[in-house]
């Protein structure tokens, strides 16, 4: 019986430890994928951001920190309408899965909010070369550090969307509907991502925004999860 239930109790941690392994997979295998086309573009926004200060005051790198968004949110969407199927063949539960989708979105809203800030920082040091800096180190940091809000909020649409493809993908109104859902839920997202934080009521009331979307986004998510019926395949 002792036997029995360490065999039990062994069997529960390797499973709680897959759940964990797959997350990490998930993240470090769309950092390879994607580590070419971020450094490019990286190179790409910052040189221009030199080149047309006069012109931009701004900087072009705060375009390109919304273009990483949306490229977190098509990763995290694609991969997982590519490969629940194959997931569920081998044995994954939609639990595990949710709690591996939780891993990777971290781990996505933290190395990008890293990458993000080095850019807004290594951004603001060109323009302050030129004598074009156009704010403050501390806010130039502060528009970086953002994105560890508003991150999770593109990968769990991309996440949500994912989900609901592997049922309803193909159909034209679902098209129709993703378009528009994404549209105004982008609109919505623009005011958090470039909207004034002062004030602490501001910056209260703007995390507390940021937080209830995320949760919004995950919940729906993970019930739509729950409830769909997936074909397993082998992969």
């Amino acid at each position: 019986m002792s036997t029995a239930f360490e065999s039990a109790v062994s069997n529960r941690a390797r499973l709680d430890r897959r759940r964990y392994r797959l997350g990490w997979r998930l993240f470090t295998g769309a950092s390879a994928w994607a580590r070419l086309a971020l450094l490019v573009g990286a190179a790409i926004a910052l040189t221009s951001s030199a080149v047309f200060a006069q012109a931009i005051e701004t900087g072009i790198w705060a375009i390109a920190a919304t273009v990483l968004q949306w490229f977190a949110a098509v990763a995290a969407g694609g991969i997982l309408y590519a490969n629940l199927p194959v997931w569920i063949s081998r044995g994954c539960t939609r639990r595990e899965i949710t709690v591996a989708y939780a891993v990777f979105g971290a781990l996505t809203a933290i190395a990008l909010t890293a990458f993000t800030t080095a850019g807004f920082a290594a951004e603001h040091a060109l323009l302050t070369l030129t004598g074009d800096a156009p704010r403050s180190w501390g806010e130039t940091l502060g528009l970086g550090a953002r994105y560890l809000a508003i991150t999770p909020i593109y990968f769990f649409t991309g996440t949500f969307i994912g989900v609901v493809a592997a049922r309803f993908g193909g159909r034209t109104w679902f098209t129709v509907a993703v378009l528009f859902g994404a549209a105004g839920l982008y609109a919505g997202v623009l005011g958090l991502e470039f909207g004034s934080l002062g004030g602490e009521w501001h910056l209260a009331a703007w995390a507390g925004t940021a937080l209830a979307v995320t949760a919004v986004l995950i919940a729906a998510y993970v019930l739509a999860l729950r409830s769909l019926p997936v074909s397993a395949k082998r992969a």
